[in-house]
């Protein structure tokens, strides 16, 4: 593994955030940038993980399979805004706001860990 330079951290927030409710503070780039660095860092810097591949994975750099999850809470709100037949826009920004995580950021926070690539996760879960 190597530092993440400063572009591929922006280019992982920008997919990050694309999902994102942004009037939201606690999805601003400062803010997840500091918990990235925090939960995935190595002494206050992130690291971007790439594998050339060996005999055990047929040079691919993959082995085995990392499932990307998403779970949505069906809360009291949530409950309401699918019985009166609310746009999915409006179902999905309430349930990010009430702590659900899509696909694509599962997956971005399985490349930080070094689990997958941004690659694989874009090709997985298709926003």
């Amino acid at each position: 593994s190597r530092l993440a330079a400063d572009d591929e951290v922006n280019e992982l927030l920008d997919d990050y955030l694309h999902v994102c409710p942004s009037d939201s503070p606690h999805f601003s780039r400062d803010s997840l940038r500091t918990d990235w660095t925090a939960r995935f860092g190595s002494q206050g810097q992130l690291r971007m993980h790439h594998s050339a591949g060996c005999e055990h994975c047929g040079h691919t750099g993959h082995r085995g399979r990392a499932g990307l999850h998403e779970l949505m809470v069906v809360s009291r709100e949530v409950r309401r805004l699918i019985q009166t037949g609310a746009r999915a826009e409006e179902l999905q920004r309430t349930a990010m706001l009430e702590g659900m995580r899509t696909l694509r950021q599962d997956g971005i926070e399985k490349v930080l860990q070094g689990v997958t690539s941004l690659a694989e996760v874009r090709a997985t879960s298709n926003v």
